[in-house]
């Protein structure tokens, strides 16, 4: 069966043997999923998605969406979550401190210059 394994390690710049440590098998076992002479049973190619962050379809060909719609609702939730808890500081500091803040962010948003904020 066809996979995007070496694809996917090669993205990464990773050898078999990097590979492999990371997945707990050995190279030899790396080397035979790249030329297809053996599949990945299931459990390998559940750990093949989550360390390269791709759907088991992207990886067996099934699918060119790299992501399933339920990895990219779980990454959008968490990074939701992230957001209003940065929201939640923010609203905490004074005015002075959230113009202290919107200039540092701008700043590092602008490569160093620093601006006045824009008080709406």
């Amino acid at each position: 069966m066809k996979t995007r394994i070496k694809e996917l390690r090669s993205e990464k710049n990773l050898t078999q043997e990097s590979l492999a440590k990371h997945l707990g098998i050995n190279q030899a076992m790396v080397s035979k999923l790249e030329n297809e002479s053996t599949t990945p049973d299931a459990m390998l190619l559940i750990r093949l998605s989550h360390f390269f962050h791709v759907s088991t379809d992207y990886i067996l060909y099934l699918s060119e969406q790299r992501l399933s719609a339920d990895s990219l609702l779980a990454d959008n939730l968490h990074l939701l979550k992230k957001y209003q808890h940065l929201i939640s500081l923010y609203q905490r500091m004074t005015p002075k401190q959230q113009g202290a803040c919107y200039t540092f962010v701008r700043s590092i948003l602008d490569g160093g210059e620093t601006s006045e904020p824009q008080v709406s």
